[in-house]
């Protein structure tokens, strides 16, 4: 899998630990100039032997241009049969197979790209603060449409390509390799781009500022990153996106209509993965109260990282789990 994040604290090591979980060997990774400890969780989960990490201190959103680096990275250094690029709010699923590499394998040979379909993940206006993203978003949004109203777009997988080159967006990968777009979906993705509006403002400042800073891409490229951006500039970012959280009534009506679907296989996972997961302590740090596998029931993300940091004061809490597991 490629990876390309930045300032992502609050998701990262979940994407990580739910991927190498269902099948990924490896994780070809970009930090973008995190300043919130992203870089130092990618750095724990490569002393941990699974990530190789690069970075990417450039902030114009050369996208296309990074994740096309990895992707012939995971090609030509580490013998990948088949190659995920994911953002860090994008959780693959296979469709009818237990794992990603099971369902990528049953793909006929003549076929080297397969379009994964992307479902948003919501919170249920019933729960309140649940404690945590992953214990409030458990609503499938099964239309998922832009601001515009158009569909979001799907993303692609492929056959590894020393020569591949991916689009901005992971909408699309071309390479000699590739061959044809295979006509079935072994994939889907469960997507969680909106994670309470501290997150989302950050990831507009970050995106939106990166996209006015690129002069590569047209300008209809991020245009979501953009008219937020404008958004946030006028300082009307904060009433938009609560305008766009369900209320209790539309949750009602989705749910009758079939356009909301109750879906809490994220949560489910991630919860159950604590206990094996390759840096517990990181996964454990994401989700926020802890699960009952853990033998720490009650504890939240705040509370552990304090409780870590009276075992061994005087570095960041991060570095903190690394030691402690090693």
């Amino acid at each position: 899998m490629t990876l390309l994040v930045r300032d992502e604290i609050d998701v990262v090591a979940a994407t990580i630990e739910h991927h190498l979980a269902s099948g990924v060997d490896f994780v070809v990774a970009t930090d973008n100039g995190s300043r919130d400890g992203t870089a130092e969780v990618l750095e724990a989960y490569r002393d941990a032997g699974v990530l190789e990490l690069l970075h990417e201190p450039s902030l114009d959103y050369e996208q296309g241009r990074w994740v096309t680096r990895m992707a012939r990275r995971a090609a030509t250094g580490h013998g990948a049969d088949w190659v995920v690029n994911a953002d860090a709010d994008e959780f693959f699923w296979p469709v009818a197979a237990a794992r990603l590499d099971e369902a990528l394998a049953g793909v006929p040979a003549e076929f080297g790209l397969v379009e994964v379909r992307r479902d948003n993940l919501v919170a249920d206006p019933s729960l309140g603060s649940a404690g945590g993203w992953t214990r409030e978003l458990v609503l499938r949004d099964t239309e998922s449409l832009s601001t515009r109203g158009t569909r979001i777009g799907a993303k692609v997988c492929h056959r590894a390509d020393p020569d591949v080159v991916v689009d901005v967006g992971n909408h699309h990968a071309a390479g000699p390799l590739l061959g044809a777009r295979a006509p079935q979906r072994p994939l889907e993705i469960l997507h969680v781009p909106d994670r309470g509006y501290a997150q989302y403002e950050r990831k507009i400042a970050n995106g939106g500022a990166a996209m006015a800073a690129n002069t590569v891409y047209e300008r209809g490229v991020g245009w979501h990153w953009r008219e937020d951006y404008e958004l946030l500039l006028d300082g009307r970012l904060a009433e938009a996106h609560a305008a766009r959280q369900r209320t209790p009534e539309q949750a009602r009506v989705g749910l009758a209509a079939g356009t909301l679907v109750p879906d809490t296989r994220l949560r489910d996972r991630l919860e159950a993965l604590v206990a094996r997961a390759v840096l517990p302590e990181a996964l454990r740090a994401v989700l926020g109260p802890a699960v009952e596998a853990t033998g720490t029931a009650g504890t939240d993300g705040a509370a552990e990282a304090a409780r870590i940091a009276e075992a061994a004061p005087g570095s960041p809490w991060w570095k903190r789990w690394v030691t402690r597991r090693t």
